[in-house]
């Protein structure tokens, strides 16, 4: 009986150890078809969450846990900065889907280089950009911000105080990491009307007070193209908005209520993760997450990753493929991400549903892979796949 318990407690203990940390379970892997590289994931929602690296067989060969401050983490990445490989994260708290952090820029040893504080996690993403008066090459933060304020929600149903109601402000920001200039800032209600909202207020957003704003817009990725416009993906819209560089205003509506262009064949919806594969001018390469799901309204079908070719003097939108999920019926109400490898293949995060996937350019499926811990439910916002060297040991 003493031996039984002994072999129990036992067992139970390097159970626990197992599951103290999330793990990647895979399903598939063609591994003549699959591109090599690493898998960058910022689990939440499980023991352990933080940022990790694993190999493709599922190995973690990166834990950065123990090398980071506790909070939320999303959008674990590698990054340029300073023209050098590091690591870009943001970290925070996160409550009802809004995030009040800091994104950050990690050297090789996995301590902070550069850090903008009081900024959500939606956005996040370095680059560079030349600066046309010095010559030299700029790191530039794409970030977003959400700020509660007061307006006449009167056509809505809504009043409260001075009969105004609250509405999230969703703000583009632009920022020098290296000296925390603002150099663009951009105010999703002094371009987009309340109107062009696809998500009426309702239970956790309905309006009524400033902790229960009405997220009209909930901007959900920035990019930028060639031409210094951005795109700003707006999920309670449904629509990619092309903002000028230069005063903000709106050039073109991709989508939603108000599209300037006709989509052949297809549609999306409650968007994520909208990026730039090529830039020809008039012609745009995007790629984008379709979730087709918000949690507030009704699915609009399964979640998918879709690459969508725009002809923007012609006005026409048509889909150039379409990436669908491992299983049937998969419907992701949060995150997601589509990355475009280097060698045509695409890596398709699946947000609120913990899978991970690679394709070929075709659409075959070459590697599927669940992440979580047995017994409980996973999500990362974003999945990235890249070339991981290893963390410098610290000094």
């Amino acid at each position: 009986m003493l031996l039984q318990r002994l072999l129990t407690i036992i067992c139970l203990g390097t159970l626990a150890a197992t599951q103290s940390s999330p793990t990647l379970s895979v399903a598939v892997n063609v591994a003549r078809r699959v591109q090599p590289g690493s898998i960058y994931l910022a689990p939440n929602r499980v023991p352990g969450a933080g940022p990790y690296v694993f190999d493709l067989t599922g190995n973690t060969v990166f834990n950065g846990v123990s090398r980071i401050a506790p909070g939320s983490i999303y959008d674990f990445q590698p990054c340029t900065y300073n023209k050098s490989i590091h690591f870009c994260l943001w970290q925070g708290t996160v409550a009802s889907g809004y995030g009040n952090g800091s994104a950050l820029v990690l050297n090789q040893r996995f301590l902070i280089d550069k850090a903008v504080s009081g900024v959500d996690y939606h956005g996040f993403a370095l680059k560079q950009s030349l600066d046309k008066t010095t010559g030299q090459v700029k790191d530039i933060a794409l970030l977003t911000t959400y700020t509660s304020v007061r307006r006449d929600l009167s056509d809505y149903g809504i009043s409260s105080d001075n009969d105004q109601g609250w509405v999230i402000d969703c703000h583009l920001r632009t920022v020098d990491v290296s000296s925390g200039e603002v150099l663009f800032d951009w105010s999703s209600l002094d371009h987009v009307p309340l109107n062009e909202s696809l998500v009426l207020p309702t239970g956790a957003i309905n309006g009524l007070s400033q902790q229960f704003a009405w997220d009209y817009f909930h901007l959900s990725s920035i990019a930028q193209l060639d031409s210094g416009d951005y795109l700003v993906s707006s999920r309670h819209t449904s629509t990619v908005y092309c903002v000028s560089g230069i005063d903000g205003s709106i050039v073109w509506r991709l989508g939603g209520k108000a599209s300037d262009f006709r989509l052949e064949g297809f549609t999306f919806s409650s968007q994520h993760d909208v990026r730039v594969v090529k830039d020809r001018g008039d012609v745009l390469t995007l790629s984008l997450f379709d979730n087709a799901y918000n949690t507030f309204t009704p699915p609009q079908g399964e979640s998918s990753g879709k690459i969508i070719e725009l002809d923007t003097a012609r006005k026409t939108a048509r889909l150039l493929r379409q990436y669908n999920p491992p299983q049937a019926g998969f419907q992701s109400g949060d995150g997601g991400s589509v990355q475009v490898l280097a060698k045509g293949n695409v890596f398709i995060g699946w947000g609120s549903i913990p899978y991970v996937t690679e394709y070929t350019a075709d659409g075959k499926l070459v590697y599927s892979a669940y992440f979580g811990v047995v017994g409980s439910s996973a999500s990362s916002y974003r999945a990235f796949k890249a070339p991981f060297a290893g963390i410098t040991p610290a000094n």
